[in-house]
């Protein structure tokens, strides 16, 4: 047998796990009960992409001849890629299988999200990654920095110095020069001609607003999370949310909205999807990236339901808007720096006392009962901010789990068991503070 067969065999296995395993997590989300009809098409988006393998299909259904960009961090600006006339694909993995591959290029002890990006380069087959020659990279940890230096060996890597004070001057005029330059490489990548400044800033301008679009309807969802009365499971939402990085932004944002006008009469009808004494459950740290469902899964199984996040994959992602820029390049340019620099807080910040204050507002406005504090193994950065969040919350006598896991299913019982005693505390906890309502005297 030659060289090629054993390739295409290696190829065609990889891609029917990656398949089924896919398949097994969205028919579990499409057999729950009562679910909006608008969830079909996130669901469709990702399998789309890991199941039938044509993300072109969500991602440029007009079939128009676009260059395709990888981005692998929210601190890539896709307005300025969408304005030049390409396709942003966010290519953040959480695939087990593309994780161990990885680990030929990759050492065991680095987080399972930088492997498994590895991985997908490494073993050809997945078109959303394939269809990117260029990929963008932000250096917001050492992972991600060493991470463009081994992928440079497959595909034109343009990596993006994040400035890790953020408040500093020179901080902002480095960030906003590197956007700069960026923009230029983009434009010269797509070749669709539009450098001219008054071109660039006219196109630069409909692909802000367009994002805005999809920035409103994902705050409307946020607020419908917010019930008293929970309309949408967790797991769903972080599908709908992940589902961003393979669609076109606008048709993303019009299926965003139909969603939100079924939750709105899921909410007038009170038709919610689990009980008010149910744990209502906040996730904070290293991202939960499709298809690495497992973390949502065991939540809500054993009786909770995850309410919000602060993942840079989830919540997070579209949450901030640009400032109302001027029509000129140059005010377009400085509101693209300022959102994606000023508000983040990515533990990759120090100091990063925005990020405490986000959490410890999150986590009242959504009524968490309490915290899940996800950490993927070798993910150092938002491990290093566990007892800040810790202590915050204790103030707030809000109960946290820290747990630590990876893209490997093996260790699900492991954590069903953790989960499963934290939520049962939880509800002993709400059980304890209804009954103490109940007897307080009637003034």
């Amino acid at each position: 047998m030659n060289q090629t067969n054993i390739a295409d065999k290696q190829k065609n296995r990889f891609l029917k796990s990656i398949a089924r395993r896919t398949t097994i997590e969205l028919e579990k989300l499409r057999q729950i009960p009562e679910s909006p009809p608008a969830l079909n098409y996130f669901y469709d988006a990702m399998e789309s992409v890991f199941v039938r393998n044509e993300p072109e299909r969500f991602l440029n259904p007009d079939s128009t001849k676009k260059k395709m960009i990888g981005v692998y961090c929210m601190m890539v600006p896709e307005e300025l890629i969408d304005a030049a006339g390409a396709v942003s694909v966010r290519l953040c993995a959480g695939c087990f299988e593309s994780s161990q591959i990885g680990e030929d290029r990759i050492p065991k002890d680095v987080c399972p999200l930088v492997k498994s990006a590895m991985g997908f380069t490494i073993q050809k087959g997945l078109a959303a990654v394939d269809l990117c020659d260029v990929v963008i990279i932000p250096t917001t940890c050492d992972a991600k920095r060493k991470l463009g230096e081994e992928l440079s060996a497959f595909k034109n890597v343009w990596m993006i110095e994040v400035p890790h004070i953020k408040d500093a001057e020179f901080s902002r005029r480095i960030w906003i020069d590197q956007l700069y330059g960026l923009k230029s490489k983009i434009e010269k990548y797509a070749g669709n001609g539009r450098a001219k400044t008054k071109t660039s800033s006219r196109y630069l301008g409909a692909a802000i607003k367009k994002t805005a679009v999809a920035q409103w309807e994902l705050r409307q969802l946020l607020s419908i999370r917010q019930s008293k009365s929970p309309v949408i499971w967790g797991r769903q939402a972080v599908v709908v949310e992940n589902a961003y990085a393979y669609t076109r932004t606008e048709d993303w944002a019009e299926n965003l909205a139909q969603l939100n006008i079924q939750l709105a009469e899921k909410v007038k009808n009170n038709n919610a999807v689990c009980s008010e004494n149910c744990p209502r459950i906040f996730i904070a740290g290293s991202p939960v990236i499709f298809p690495n469902t497992k973390i949502q899964s065991l939540v809500e199984e054993m009786g909770g339901i995850l309410v919000a996040d602060e993942s840079c994959a989830g919540d997070r992602y579209l949450y901030d808007p640009i400032g109302n820029p001027e029509n000129s390049l140059a005010g377009q340019m400085t509101g693209i720096a300022s959102r994606y620099l000023a508000p983040c807080i990515c533990p990759a910040f120090t100091p990063n006392d925005d990020r405490l204050f986000m959490i410890k507002r999150m986590v009242a406005d959504f009524a968490a009962d309490g915290v899940l504090y996800h950490v993927l193994k070798g993910c150092v950065i938002y491990d290093f901010e566990l007892h800040r969040v810790e202590k915050i919350l204790n103030r707030a006598k809000i109960p946290v789990l820290r747990i630590e896991t990876d893209y490997n299913p093996e260790d699900v019982e492991q954590l069903r068991t953790r989960i499963e005693a934290f939520i049962e505390m939880l509800k002993s906890q709400k059980k304890k503070k209804r009954s103490d309502s109940l007897c307080q005297p009637i003034s």
